[in-house]
């Protein structure tokens, strides 16, 4: 088995390569004069199985995608995997107004068209996975987080808001402690209000955990009723960290912000590759 990272993962594809004692695959990864991408596979891959790691975003990392699912299956890869740890474009899996488009379908759509499976981890929307006309499944990396998350010894698991409710409360069981669900009403597409409800965090170590930190809004309102209300450490912890406009001084409340290696950067803290061998 061969396993083939496009540049959003080159830190996971060694990890899951070292995990499943598979070939790291080099890549010749760059651009023309003019913008366009350029992708050359630096191994023969022909009759074998190959797995390929690549987000779907931001946006130009999809064509980095689709050239290099191109690349492999032209090269005659056996067998085509496609793995994206953080699956850009999931929340638009329907219409919401006359005239859009479903983008989630499109880009699922032309994914699943180059390989013989996909898997996604902790996807946005689960019922994307019907849109890449081939074996699709998601991977639960919250199990990743959790391992992480014992050697901080939390006393308190915060779901933000009731859309977390599940995976929060498996944490808690995982993690055995108790659970406290936030309560959140969304004001306009920017502005939420939090409230905690009936809540005794006094000396308490608390997670707050969430599949996606974005703007880190949610997440610092949620953190600073938990500092007010006498909470002694609080950790974000979350399996996607974007991280976009100011979050980071947004979540400068929090003691630690804790992130997995589906979007690489400076937060990322623990690796999903074990996960991914799994599934695999």
């Amino acid at each position: 088995m061969y396993v083939i990272s496009g540049s959003t993962h080159q830190r996971l594809g060694a990890s899951l390569a070292e995990e499943m004692k598979a070939e790291f695959c080099g890549v010749v990864n760059r651009h023309f004069p003019d913008g366009e991408r350029y992708i050359r596979i630096l191994m023969d891959i022909e009759n074998q199985d190959v797995v390929i790691v690549q987000n779907t975003f931001p946006d130009k990392k999809i064509v980095e995608l689709l050239l290099m699912l191109q690349a492999v299956k032209d090269a005659g890869a056996k067998t085509i995997t496609c793995v994206i740890p953080y699956m850009g474009y999931s929340r638009q899996e329907r219409v919401f107004q006359s005239g859009e488009a479903i983008s989630a379908k499109a880009i699922a759509g032309a994914i699943g068209s180059m390989c013989d499976r996909v898997f996604t981890i902790n996807v946005h929307t689960p019922s994307i996975l019907n849109f890449f006309d081939c074996e699709a499944k998601d991977i639960n990396g919250s199990r990743e987080v959790v391992r992480y998350l014992k050697g901080f010894k939390p006393q308190m698991v915060v779901a933000p808001d009731e859309g977390s409710r599940d995976r929060c409360a498996l944490a808690a069981e995982l993690l055995k402690v108790p659970i406290h669900v936030m309560k959140k009403v969304r004001i306009d597409g920017r502005t939420v209000e939090t409230t905690s409800g009936q809540i005794d965090v006094k000396g308490v170590t608390a997670v707050i955990l969430d599949d996606i930190i974005s703007t880190g809004g949610t997440i610092a309102t949620a953190a600073n009723i938990l500092r007010d209300g006498g909470a002694e450490r609080v950790f974000a912890a979350c399996t996607h960290g974007l991280f976009i406009e100011d979050a980071a001084n947004r979540l400068r409340v929090c003691d630690d912000i804790l992130s997995s290696d589906t979007l690489e950067g400076v937060y990322t803290r623990f690796s999903v590759a074990p996960a991914i061998a799994d599934a695999l």
